[in-house]
Parts: structure tokens; C-alpha cells; sequence
């Protein structure tokens, strides 16, 4: 299968004179095994995507915060470079549509499987610092990344979402928050759910997600994120 890569090189804001770089970067260990040795996988451009991925986190958070002492910018980071915030970074690039994977982990779903998209996502930024230099890297990751370096600066970088919501709402003079299904799509066996957040009657984000569970975290997260953007008063 030959894949389109100019749709993903323009959501990364990057493009590749050498495109076989991008494809070893999508190139999961199972494909380059069935394939045997002319196929090369993206391991050892995750390594150097994690590495540079990690200076760059830590540039950011040193510079945002001159005060900081290690240990709360190791923190800062820590809550960014993660598999759940590169599993949301690749999502927001379709990053599993272009995985190359092998024949069983793709039918065990292995395009939506939270390993391999941050993996391929960090060999990504890998193949990225390689291809062109350090400058170049750090826009791309300032700008899939700095959503996240912000709600991390504010402290509502977490993945239990609704927890912090109650908390923020409790501290706002008990603002009363409640959910309400805006949409079922799909059949029960691949059922999504869209969710609304109303925060004292008013309908301030949506959410969608597998169960109405998810879906509530996932409003939850966009309302922070929104609100740390200043979209939402």
C-alpha cells in the first residue's frame, strides 16, 4: 500500500525532502518483521524522539518558569511527556491512519492502540530533528504541544478530568456542572457518545467518546483547555 503523506505533512506544519525518513517513522516493528529485512522499523527514531522531545519540554518549562526549582519542572514535564498527552497529540494528526503495520496488529486494532501512536508520534519527531535541525523540531513540537504545556503550567494537566472540574466548580462557589447526552452515533457494537457540559444551565463544551464515561472526561479536558485559551469565560 503506498500512502498519501502530504496531508500528514501539512497538519505537522513540516515537509520531508526525504519521504522514506516520515515512512520509517510510521513503520511499526510487526510490518518490518513480515516484510524481513529491506523494511527498517521506527524504534531507533523513537528513541531520538523521546530524547529530543524531553529537551525540548524541559526548554519550554525552563524558560516559562525562571523560579522553578528541578524537581516541579520535572514534574511540569512528566505531565506532558506521557503516553496519554502523545496518544491525544497523534489522534489530532490522524497519526493511526498512516501507521504501517503488520497483518495481526492491524486486526487487533493496533492503528488506535495508545503504544504504538505515541511511539510512531515520538519517531515522528525523531525523523523530524533529522531531516531538518533543532529549530525546525521545536516549532512543530511548540505547536502540536503548547495546549498541553499550558494546562500543565495552570495545573489542569490530568487525566481525571471531571475530578478537576468538580473541584474548580467548588471552588467558584459551587457552580452547578452537569452532563447531557447530545448524540448517540453508531450501532451498539461500535456505539460513540456526544456529550455536553453545562456549567449552571449553560451548555460550555462537548465531548465525545466509546462510553458516556469517556465522553464526560473528554468535555471536561477541552473545557480546561478552552479556558486555559481564554474561549471560555
Amino acid at each position: 500500500m503506498t500512502l498519501d503523506l502530504t496531508t500528514l505533512e501539512t497538519r505537522l506544519g513540516f515537509s520531508f525532502s526525504n519521504q522514506q525518513r516520515l515512512l520509517e517513522a510510521l513503520t511499526h516493528p510487526s510490518h518490518a518483521y513480515e516484510n524481513g529485512k529491506q523494511e527498517v522499523d521506527n524504534q531507533r527514531l523513537e528513541f531520538l524522539g523521546d530524547a529530543v522531545l524531553q529537551l525540548l519540554a524541559s526548554e519550554y518549562f525552563f524558560i516559562a518558569r525562571p523560579d522553578a526549582p528541578e524537581g516541579e519542572m520535572t514534574k511540569l514535564r512528566a505531565d506532558v511527556v506521557c503516553e496519554q498527552t502523545l496518544t491525544q497529540v497523534a489522534n489530532s494528526l490522524q497519526l493511526g491512519s498512516y501507521l504501517r503495520l503488520g497483518h495481526g496488529e492491524a486486526l487487533t486494532g493496533g492503528g488506535s492502540n495508545p503504544s504504538n501512536l505515541s511511539d510512531a508520534l515520538e519517531a515522528v519527531i525523531g525523523a523530524i530533528y533529522l531531516e531538518g535541525d533543532l529549530d525546525q523540531v521545536r516549532q512543530v513540537v511548540v505547536r502540536l504541544f503548547e495546549p498541553y504545556f499550558k494546562l500543565s503550567l495552570a495545573g489542569h494537566l490530568t487525566y481525571d478530568h471531571k475530578s478537576k472540574l468538580y473541584e474548580w466548580a467548588q471552588a467558584r462557589d459551587d457552580k452547578d456542572i452537569s452532563f447531557r447526552v447530545q448524540e448517540e452515533i453508531g450501532p451498539d457494537h461500535d456505539r460513540r457518545y456526544i456529550v455536553g457540559l453545562y456549567i449552571d444551565g449553560i451548555l460550555k463544551t462537548v465531548g465525545s467518546g466509546r462510553t458516556k464515561k469517556a465522553a464526560e472526561q473528554d468535555a471536561s479536558f477541552i473545557f480546561f483547555k478552552e479556558n486555559d485559551r481564554g474561549l471560555i469565560g
